[in-house]
């Protein structure tokens, strides 16, 4: 007698068609869904959030740039799309939530000078405003404002010497999400979300410069305005009610 046979992931893969694999995910997402559902709205309070993030640059940090004050110079990276972590704190209501989170970002960047590290951090102030209230599975909007900080090793080049350079700046968010309770004290949220980032000034291991005054070239035209970036985000954390 043949032993019975033992249906493997893979040949689980093999059976089901790709239709019918979608549906499979479908259906357990939804029995996810409505268990959670079942365990109703969580607790309000102080949460703590741990989230993963993916952001896409766009405009000036979206190609290499060089700025000029003079004879130095600021070599701006281009940041490639990835993942980031991200860690927050604050408060979750029946109406709905604030946070404030740090963010931390790390790429290989390559600039006229080589490959150099750099780091995107930012300081963001949350808010979120939950629709359809009584129910655990909650859409909602999410604004704020967020102060980031770029430095790259190696990033400023000034009569033969290779220095360090770091742009600060501020900028707005605006996004859509929804907020799922796992339970009386855990739940996840998932949002897409849309930053528009001006860098107002640039720091090359001496005193700050006004990116309106840098120069395209040593003696060319004034820059004239900020550094911009936009960066589309997507969003998924998991929170701790404390």
């Amino acid at each position: 007698v043949d032993p019975p046979a033992v249906l493997t992931n893979a040949g689980l893969r093999s059976t089901l068609s790709p239709m019918a694999r979608r549906a499979l995910t479908a259906v357990l997402l939804l029995a996810f869904v409505s268990a959670a559902s079942a365990a109703g709205p969580g607790r309000d309070g102080p949460f703590l959030l741990l989230s993963g993030q993916f952001l896409d640059f766009s405009r000036d940090l979206n190609r290499n740039l060089t700025l000029w004050h003079f004879e130095k110079a600021f070599y701006v990276p281009r940041l490639e799309r990835g993942g980031a972590w991200s860690v927050s704190y604050g408060r979750k209501s029946y109406n709905g939530s604030w946070d404030v989170s740090f963010l931390r970002l790390r790429r290989t960047v390559a600039l006229e000078n080589g490959s150099r590290a750099a780091t995107y951090e930012a300081l963001d102030l949350n808010g979120r405003s939950f629709f359809l209230k009584k129910l655990p599975l909650r859409p909602y909007f999410l604004g704020g404002i967020t102060l980031p900080f770029l430095r790259v090793k190696g990033g400023s080049f000034y009569r033969g010497k290779t220095l360090n350079a770091s742009y600060v700046g501020a900028g707005l968010q605006a996004g859509a999400g929804l907020h799922l309770d796992l339970g009386p004290s855990v739940f996840l949220n998932a949002d897409v979300s849309y930053r528009w980032i001006g860098f107002l000034y640039a720091f090359g291991e001496g005193k700050g410069r006004d990116i309106n005054d840098l120069r395209t070239e040593p003696m060319g035209p004034e820059f004239g305005r900020l550094l911009r970036t936009d960066v589309l985000t997507l969003t998924l954390g998991v929170g701790f009610i404390l």
